[in-house]
């Protein structure tokens, strides 16, 4: 049995050492929420990928808003440490990962290729194939 507050087995089948509180209390509250939703999306038994990547993804334009604190976005060695831990993820961080590292170059900061990657993937979801294969599932 899965204990749902100390270790959660949707984080824990990601067969990651760290779980996203591990780093995510680490960050501004904005983007430790979106990493935490990009983390659990796909893996959370009663939710759907799209909605968690729906609900990163608001999270990160929430701290753009009016009066939030900002994160050093152009700290790049930080956040490619950061970046570093989701390759042993499954699902969209280690795919982002997987893109930020065959990148020649850092072409914008953390937050803003992450929401890219998250609406690739949101746009991918929203098509009908995606969409038959989360409510009924895949025939293959």
């Amino acid at each position: 049995m899965s204990d749902l507050v100390n270790h959660p087995s949707h984080y824990e089948e990601q067969s990651i050492k760290l779980e996203p509180i591990d780093f995510c209390e680490r960050l501004p509250f904005c983007e430790g929420n979106a990493i935490k939703y990009c983390f659990r999306a796909g893996h959370k038994e009663g939710a759907s990928e799209l909605l968690d990547l729906k609900k990163a993804r608001w999270y990160l334009k929430r701290r753009k808003s009016d009066g939030a604190l900002e994160m050093q976005d152009n700290d790049v060695t930080s956040f490619q440490t950061l970046a570093s831990f989701f390759k042993y993820s499954n699902g969209i961080l280690h795919d982002f990962v997987v893109d930020l590292e065959n990148c020649s170059c850092f072409d914008g900061d953390f937050w803003t290729i992450l929401e890219r990657a998250i609406d690739k993937r949101i746009e991918f979801l929203e098509t009908d194939k995606a969409i038959y294969d989360q409510t009924i599932g895949s025939k293959e």
